[in-house]
């Protein structure tokens, strides 16, 4: 049972390390893309199960509900995050179909996929690195699309309530909510929203709210231009003592550690 959020994105193309720790389901309106090179993970996308070994890709068209579910110690890899329409030639095929089934096997692929991703991880920040990023993806999705089926997307008349309070609680998850603050804004009734925790999302409110804040946190702490008294005000904390405690019951360990452990290079965006 896994709570489920709307994640924004301001970036026209996110290009970094794969995440390293589990995240919790959410769902957002860009494409998502996992290319693992060492260790396992496990992913739930669009209610498939799936299990990713090296040289395997992970394909998350946009408005699939996914989550990772594990993450080994030793995995590695590539992730994109991009708009449908950040090359052209492929918006409709994200607007109106799905994957037949998220994950591509390495033995599936067209071998210059395997090259392209590693260009694709050396590119590093500076005035080249937009258009060279544009043009592998491409050709990095010329090639997808020659060995992944797609069917038409099916769409689901019943989540534009839930789909809006994913959203307004992704824009304002840093504020003081409250289920009443919450519902009022909503046009709904407190008992009405509620129920979509408990019945839909399975988890309760304040808890949905600490799985956000303390996600926020976890970025925040790879920059270390942001002290973690300041980064507990930002994720929504009056006070560090509730963020540590937050964070230890989220992560298994305080906010200093985790950041001791963090690599120090940013992804790249353009």
């Amino acid at each position: 049972m896994k709570p489920v959020f709307y994640e924004q994105r301001a970036e026209t193309i996110f290009m970094g390390e794969i995440c390293d720790h589990p995240f919790p389901s959410h769902v957002h309106d860009v494409v998502e893309i996992v290319c693992l090179q060492t260790g396992s993970m496990e992913m739930t996308i669009s209610s498939k199960n799936i299990m990713l070994l090296p040289g395997d890709i992970a394909i998350t068209f946009p408005s699939e509900v996914h989550s990772y579910d594990y993450v080994s110690k030793d995995a590695s890899g590539l992730t994109l995050i991009f708009l449908p329409d950040t090359i052209m030639e492929f918006c409709h095929v994200f607007r109106t179909m799905q994957p037949l089934h998220p994950l591509l096997l390495h033995q599936d692929q067209a071998p210059e996929l395997t090259s392209i991703i590693r260009h694709l991880l050396t590119i590093t920040s500076g005035s080249q690195a937009a258009p060279l990023m544009l043009g592998y993806l491409h050709l990095f999705l010329a090639y997808l699309f020659t060995a992944l089926p797609l069917t038409p997307r099916a769409r689901n008349p019943h989540s534009t309530l839930t789909d809006q309070v994913l959203q307004y609680i992704s824009e304002h998850f840093a504020e003081p909510l409250t289920l009443e603050n919450t519902s009022h804004a909503l046009g709904i009734s407190r008992i009405h929203l509620s129920h979509i925790f408990s019945q839909q999302l399975h988890i309760n409110f304040r808890q949905y709210i600490n799985t956000l804040r303390i996600d926020r946190a976890c970025t925040l702490l790879r920059n270390p231009n942001y002290s973690i008294s300041q980064i507990a005000y930002l994720c929504g904390y009056g006070n560090q003592r509730t963020f540590h405690r937050a964070f230890l019951a989220q992560c298994g360990m305080p906010p200093n550690q985790y950041r001791a452990e963090q690599p120090s290079h940013p992804p790249r965006r353009v």
